[in-house]
């Protein structure tokens, strides 16, 4: 199962490398396809020093846990969505964060539920009557029932 994970995702599995995020990243390839945007590298390049910061870890230690985590993902350019892809993410997360367009056209154009941690995305898109956005309890519940 194809399923799309925003930058939100990967950075608490960064900060917490023994935490169910990280294991369910680390070991569902058997039931889950991550991808996610090339937008995902220019946020973590952001938070970079904020990570480094939060998490205590030393930079050689945050790379190869950033590096473990990204092997685990596939990253699609973000220019093969279509145009008409884009315009419907964009009035979705109009009111919500224009950051998270990039992965939510991603879920659409892929046809795949987004995995994310951020409550306002989540509760945006539930109002807008989107029900393919899921945590992170809904991917682990999932994983354990194949």
């Amino acid at each position: 199962m194809n399923i799309v994970v925003d930058t939100n995702i990967i950075l608490s599995g960064i900060l917490s490398p023994n935490g169910t995020i990280c294991d369910l990243l680390l070991n569902s390839s058997d039931t889950f396809d991550f991808l996610a945007p090339t937008f995902l590298l220019d946020e973590l390049a952001i938070h970079h020093k904020k990570l480094l910061t939060i998490s205590g870890i030393s930079e050689k230690d945050l790379e190869f846990v950033k590096r473990t985590l990204l092997k685990k993902i596939d990253l699609i350019d973000i220019e093969t969505i279509r145009k008409t892809t884009w315009e419907k993410a964009l009035e979705l997360t109009k009111h919500v964060d224009a950051f998270d367009a990039p992965f939510v056209a991603l879920s659409l154009e892929l046809a795949s539920p987004l995995w994310t941690g951020d409550k306002k995305l989540a509760k945006g898109m539930q109002q807008r009557g989107i029900d393919w956005v899921l945590d992170t309890n809904t991917i682990k519940r999932i994983r354990n029932n194949y």
